[in-house]
């Protein structure tokens, strides 16, 4: 199953050489999101460029990684619209291993997004002020979290009638997980019942980890919150994903 995974995954990633404006979307995305939020609302974070690039580019790192999951969902649904898994089906293949195909392709791409958002980071002035190793292992946190959170949106995807429903629905979910967090300014410039909402929501954590992984003072408790909500999410939408996935294709 893991080859045929392997082979289905490479099968998801050919068509992005020939489709130029999916690969000008995972450039100008990091571009957008670096100069809305460092450029505009950059005083927020400290009072000037170089501190709201410290405080904010991890923030938009993580924004752009979940922003990238809901890739997953909309192309299980055109693939299934399509009758693309039909062809699966009638072919010598693992019954998953057309969805575990395209989750670890849709990863393939988000690793993409997140080191051009890097890359467009140090064109602005970020700087890693800790050890590569440390940077990796917070990319690597965000990474998990992120492919965890896929297997969410393939959920929707599957279980949504049409790409239009599931990207709504996705684009409702995560809204309110990246602008609710702390991750593009502090909890402590915000009202107390808000302050209560990103101390519980896992993007605040997830930012505030890989934050710490990149800048400095990393606390554990975010890197283990971070853990507890990928295991979570792991246990709640794969067996979710999987039923729908037998569902839709029999």
């Amino acid at each position: 199953m893991i080859s045929q995974s392997l082979t289905l995954t490479w099968r998801s990633l050919i068509p992005l050489k020939n489709s130029p404006g999916q690969l000008l979307a995972m450039l100008l995305q990091p571009v957008f999101m670096i100069v809305v939020f460092v450029y505009l609302f950059g005083g927020a974070a400290g009072g000037d460029r170089s501190q709201a690039v410290l405080y904010m580019l991890p923030g938009v790192l993580v924004q752009v990684a979940l922003m990238a999951t809901i890739a997953t969902g909309m192309n299980l649904a055109t693939d299934i619209g399509n009758g693309v898994f039909d062809r699966f089906r009638t072919m010598p293949i693992a019954r998953l291993s057309p969805l575990a195909g395209r989750i670890l392709a849709d990863l393939v791409t988000m690793l993409i997004t997140v080191t051009i958002s890097v890359l467009i980071g140090y064109v602005v002035g970020f700087r890693v002020q800790t050890s590569p190793l440390e940077a990796l292992a917070g990319l690597g946190l965000v990474l998990l979290f992120t492919m965890a959170l896929s297997w969410g949106s393939a959920w929707i995807g599957l279980a949504a009638k049409s790409v239009t429903s599931m990207q709504a629905m996705s684009t409702a979910v995560l809204l309110p997980l990246t602008f609710g967090s702390s991750a593009f300014i502090p909890a402590t410039d915000l009202p107390g019942w808000l302050t209560t909402w990103m101390s519980i929501n896992p993007v605040s954590h997830l930012a505030a980890a890989l934050r710490g992984f990149m800048v400095g003072g990393l606390q554990a408790a975010d890197v283990w919150i971070t853990f507890g909500w990928t295991a979570a999410l792991l246990a709640l939408f794969v067996p979710l994903a999987l039923r729908a996935y037998n569902r839709r294709v029999r």
